[in-house]
């Protein structure tokens, strides 16, 4: 007898596991990157006197966490969009606009932490990274359970 597996059962498995993966990846990482974006991005340790927020601080643009805020958004729309529609192209917008906001933000930290004197990387600087890094993971699973879920049944003639 010939045995294949539940579409109905795998399906329900996608899902489940979508939902728990798009959840982490915007509560753990791209609501994190958006406030990160709104917090210390350079700052004073040893007084406290001298704080620049991510977006008043201005190296490449105007604003520069206004750059990481708005592709947290990304992240969050594309996350959410991945999920509704169960489709994995939504999930690879979701990571590359993770590890376009990574690049960003390890060179704002690189740059603050190489120039001369007291101040040094804010802590919002470290959570726009770290988000990043949790959105890029959570994105890079749903998008291969996405990848797995459309995963060919087995073959007639084997039994599994």
């Amino acid at each position: 007898m010939e045995t294949r597996p539940s579409r109905v059962g795998s399906s329900t498995k996608v899902m489940i596991g979508s939902t728990v993966i798009t959840l982490l990846g915007v509560f753990l990482g791209a609501v994190i990157v958006i406030v990160g974006s709104l917090l210390k991005w350079k700052s004073d340790a040893v007084l406290g006197l001298y704080n620049v927020n991510g977006w008043s601080y201005e190296n490449l643009t105007s604003g520069d966490g206004k750059l990481t805020f708005a592709l947290g958004v990304v992240m969050v729309v594309a996350l959410i969009t991945a999920l509704l529609l169960q489709n994995k192209a939504a999930y690879m917008i979701a990571a590359v606009a993770s590890v376009v906001t990574m690049g960003l933000a390890l060179y704002e930290w690189i740059f603050i932490a190489s120039r001369p004197g007291i101040t040094g990387p804010g802590h919002g600087l470290y959570m726009a990274f770290f988000g990043c890094i949790g959105c890029l993971l959570c994105a890079l699973g749903g998008y291969l359970m996405m990848a797995e879920s459309g995963a060919a049944p087995a073959e007639a003639g084997f039994a599994s």
